[in-house]
């Protein structure tokens, strides 16, 4: 594996989760601190192997949360778990290759995503054919892999990043499996269609007029009667 790095900005995410603990309901959250020294004993990893799921997400610009590590791996690459365990202990060794293990120093999660595994919508590519940069998984790559896997996280996952990255995620779809188009077309109308209704977006070229009037709404006939009332109240006085 290639060294995979978590910038500062990545980090604070962790930092965000950690203070909001309490709120997510006794979850075990991980800080900036745990989630560095988990990749520190993770590069130390060499192999086949890339950095998928919700940190590729983060790393892809959708700023969300996610407490565990999931890893892409080669079927050639039949000794990582060996490599491993010195700092990771084994949760789950299972006979299709999805394994799940534990950081032992912080208890982060570490799950390893086999190559050709079966998913909802298609197997699971390789990290050859995902591709991947620096550790992480190729954007087509982390797309492939959420259309193959279909759940309604993954869709929510594809719609933010598309949101973040448009035009780099419009020109993926020849790359995809043709049966994965539709649904990724779907998906990225769904990113535009939000982006067009996000009340919190201005459109491109909008230049607040301070210097205009105020327009203030009429007052509804209930309140010019309330009003009306307390005048006469106060006249009578």
């Amino acid at each position: 594996m290639e060294e995979a790095i978590l910038t500062p900005a990545e980090l604070q995410i962790f930092a965000f989760g950690k203070g909001m603990e309490m709120a997510l309901g006794g979850m075990q959250v991980h800080g900036p601190e745990e989630m560095a020294k988990t990749f520190e004993d993770l590069r130390k990893v060499q192999g086949s192997a890339l950095i998928i799921g919700g940190l590729a997400v983060i790393h892809y610009g959708y700023q969300r949360y996610t407490h565990d590590i999931d890893i892409l791996y080669a079927n050639a690459d039949g000794n990582i778990l060996q490599r491993l365990k010195a700092d990771f202990s084994i949760v789950v060794k299972a006979q299709s290759g999805w394994h799940e293990l534990k950081h032992r120093k912080t208890g982060v999660r570490l799950e390893l995503i086999p190559e050709g595994g079966l998913g909802t919508y298609g197997l699971i590519p390789g990290p050859k054919t995902a591709g991947g940069e620096g550790g992480f998984i190729s954007l087509l790559g982390l797309v492939w892999l959420k259309l193959v896997s279909g759940r309604s996280k993954d869709n929510a996952d594809i719609v933010e990043v598309a949101k973040a990255r448009p035009g780099e995620l419009d020109a993926l779809s020849d790359k995809l499996p043709e049966e994965l188009r539709g649904r990724f077309a779907g998906l990225l109308a769904q990113a535009e269609k939000e982006k067009r209704n996000d009340p919190g977006r201005m459109p491109d070229g909008f230049v607040e007029d301070t210097d205009a009037e105020r327009v203030s709404e009429a007052p509804a006939r209930y309140a010019k009667k309330k009003r009306a009332a307390r005048t006469k109240r106060t006249a009578a006085k």
